[in-house]
């Protein structure tokens, strides 16, 4: 699994911090090199984060945050939006093209849209109408074994790869093809 303290040797330039819970986790993170500040709106997620407590540190994150949903209403991820300055919202669930042709045409136009692309697939989906970048990745907590050999082959100019595989070795053919890199604070050293 990669640390905190690799993110800055990373060949990527963007770089999603998730489980932010309070100023320190943001503080930490902005530290180590991050670029956003992921915020998971799921409170049954260990790393979970309420609106009221987001909102003590969010309105004064120097780099821009994302909130984080997993199967989440329309109107609970339209509602924390409004809340919260987010750049961007990434649906880590089973969200329909439909939900996300819902969500865009009533999310501001300056939110963007993340959707995770589950790494477990033979042949990641990556082709969805309405999202602005991927998430290569898993479920929160689930270690990936990557199928580096398909990764090589796919367009990965808007993708940020989980940082929580098995093997903290990224090849450098994917590595440079990448947007970035997504890791979870809780979860490094």
């Amino acid at each position: 699994m990669a640390s905190l303290t690799q993110l800055k040797t990373l060949p990527a330039t963007e770089s999603i911090i998730s489980g932010i819970t309070n100023a320190d986790d943001l503080k930490t993170a902005i530290e180590m090199g991050a670029t956003y500040a992921g915020l998971i709106f799921v409170l049954t997620s260990p790393y979970g984060i309420a609106i009221d407590a987001a909102l003590e540190f969010a309105e004064a994150s120097p780099i821009p945050l994302i909130g984080i949903f997993q199967n989440s209403d329309l109107e609970d991820i339209l509602y924390v939006s409004e809340q919260i300055p987010l750049f961007a919202v990434l649906l880590n669930g089973w969200e329909t093209q439909g939900f996300i042709n819902d969500l865009r045409a009533r999310l501001p136009m300056h939110i963007k849209i993340i959707k995770i692309a589950h790494m477990c697939d033979g042949n990641p989906k990556m082709n969805y109408q309405n999202v602005d970048f991927y998430l290569l990745g898993g479920h929160v907590g689930e270690q990936l074994t990557p199928n580096w050999a398909l990764l090589e082959h796919l367009n990965m100019e808007n993708v940020f790869l989980s940082g929580n595989w098995v093997n903290d070795t990224t090849p450098p053919k994917v590595a440079k093809k990448l947007l970035g890199f997504e890791m979870n604070v809780k979860m490094m050293v």
